[in-house]
């Protein structure tokens, strides 16, 4: 066992795989293949025990994302432990943080519960890792924020984040308190303390429009649903928030583009109208000149044209008005 890079050591069905002081790509491949042993092996809780590892690419990060994969299809619980600052950079870097627990010392990941999942109580289905949810969830559109009894934040997702100028790690731990403005703020630690005591489901519609704070001091209009999420040790609130300023330029886009709409649609049924009626004329003026003398129907016939030519010419402006080509002024029919 002496030269062994990575030896295992079990309790039960709990197995706890050693790390050496330098993990790269001439034994990343070894590696992998030992943790799949002891996923093979049905462990329950696989500790990668990284206490002694001073450094570590991006290839000992794939052998571990790997068997991450592998152990949520087999049901195992991968931990890992990391005391090198650099290596825990690194871990971070390649989001291997979101994936895992990551633990200071291997006495707390030897402990029967982690300190934090990245999804807790959400036990990945098939391929669907904690990795594949990570990115769900930072794919919506609108902010997350999961916060405890306390009113502190316990996860949120890169939008939520982005939203109110801060970086993701920066919001865990706050006070969601500390995203509203300071006038208001005493109001809503209130609101949340009497939101805790009788929660229920409560979508934008039902709200009044909020005030959220940035971190450069900015305010920021919102719209926020809440959701009870009671788990097994913690009662959890899921804020769902939306940048109210985009939802109001969105629907005053909408408008503009029903108002626009509507215009046209009034322009051409005018534009219908005139030309209905103005051939309707030319018709009955050439059916009429029939019978009369050669000069006469000639200088019929020449009236005619013009009030054609003046028809094709408003068709020809109304299109290239309507597709806003040159901005020309409609002509009204017969000016030309």
């Amino acid at each position: 066992m002496g030269d062994d890079p990575f030896p295992v050591e079990w309790a039960g069905r709990q197995a706890i795989v050693a790390f050496p002081g330098y993990v790269d790509a001439s034994n990343a491949s070894q590696l992998r293949d030992r943790l799949l042993s002891v996923i093979n092996r049905g462990a329950a809780v696989l500790i990668a025990d990284m206490t002694d590892t001073e450094s570590c690419d991006h290839s000992a990060v794939e052998a571990v994302a790997w068997a991450c994969q592998r152990a949520a299809i087999s049901g195992t619980q991968v931990r890992l432990v990391v005391t090198a600052p650099v290596v825990r950079r690194v871990l971070s870097i390649e989001g291997l943080d979101r994936l895992v627990p990551i633990y200071p010392s291997l006495a707390a990941a030897i402990g029967r519960e982690p300190p934090r999942l990245p999804l807790k109580g959400i036990k990945a289905a098939g391929t669907i890792t904690p990795a594949v949810l990570w990115q769900l969830i930072d794919a919506l559109g609108d902010g997350l924020a999961l916060t405890d009894h306390e009113g502190r934040i316990a996860l949120v997702n890169e939008r939520c984040a982005e939203m109110f100028g801060y970086k993701r790690e920066e919001l865990i731990g706050l006070p969601v308190d500390a995203l509203v403005p300071s006038d208001v703020r005493t109001a809503h630690q209130g609101y949340r303390v009497g939101y805790h005591q009788a929660p229920r489901a409560r979508i934008m519609a039902e709200r009044t429009r909020l005030v959220g704070l940035r971190k450069d001091g900015a305010t920021l209009p919102v719209e926020i649903s809440l959701s009870p999420l009671p788990t097994a040790s913690e009662d959890f609130v899921l804020a769902v928030i939306r940048d109210a300023t985009e939802t109001q330029r969105r629907n005053d886009l909408a408008d503009l583009a029903r108002d626009a709409a509507a215009d046209q649609a009034h322009i051409t049924s005018d534009l219908l109208d005139r030309v209905v009626h103005h051939l309707f004329q030319v018709g009955h003026s050439l059916q009429t000149a029939a019978s009369l003398p050669a000069d006469v129907v000639r200088a019929r016939l020449s009236d005619a044209l013009d009030q054609l030519d003046n028809v094709i010419s408003e068709i020809r402006d109304y299109a290239f008005t309507s597709g806003g080509d040159d901005g020309r002024d409609q002509a009204p029919l017969g000016t030309g």
